[in-house]
């Protein structure tokens, strides 16, 4: 499949889409991600929470198949929490069946509860980015990140953030090519910014 057959579209917030960047979510992010021992229906929706209220959002299609999405906006932390206070029960459960994310949701909350004193310039955030890649098919993040941020310019918004697990080297490398910065770091996480105005 060639690059140029991959269109970028921005998808609607129907049970097929959904569905679709679901399987494609739990395909392809990190095990060490708490959502990719979510259920299907926890998952289904937590993506159409995150699709309903984002600002920004797009999926790169190609014979009907999705091979990755994008997600962005301002306030998706306030979703979240209402969504895991919507499945307070659920997510519990899946703590007490997985440990292994116990240690980090105790540090999240910690951090809710004393909050640090680093806090990003960026009010938008990329917030969840995900591509296939291999050999017949490349580009794909670029071409994503690249639509976002010709609508985020059209939008007069000029400044975006993300952040990204410190072990996700490849992530990383990636951010730094595109021309983002470290702002700062956590414990677990790098946080980037990129300023999108013409110097």
């Amino acid at each position: 499949m060639s690059d140029k057959e991959i269109r970028i579209e921005i998808p609607t917030v129907s049970d097929d889409s959904i569905k679709k960047i679901a399987q494609l979510h739990k395909l392809l992010f990190d095990k060490d991600h708490f959502t990719s021992i979510f259920t299907e229906e926890l998952l289904l929706e937590y993506f159409n929470l995150l699709l309903k209220y984002s600002q920004f959002k797009y999926v790169a299609v190609a014979d009907d198949k999705y091979f990755g999405y994008l997600i962005g906006g301002i306030g998706l932390d306030e979703v979240l929490s209402k969504f895991s206070k919507e499945n307070f029960k659920s997510l519990l459960f899946l703590l007490i069946k997985h440990p292994k994310f116990l240690k980090e949701k105790l540090q999240d909350l910690l951090m809710k509860i004393f909050p640090s004193s680093y806090e990003s310039t960026a009010k938008m955030r990329l917030f969840l980015i995900a591509a296939k890649h291999n050999e017949h098919i490349k580009g794909i993040g670029k071409r994503l990140i690249q639509q976002f941020e010709q609508d985020l310019i059209q939008n007069g918004i000029y400044l975006y953030g993300l952040s990204v697990r410190k072990h996700n080297s490849n992530a990383i490398d990636f951010y730094h090519q595109l021309g983002l910065v470290e702002e700062f770091q956590t414990s677990k996480s790098i946080y980037f910014i990129k300023n999108l105005k013409k110097t």
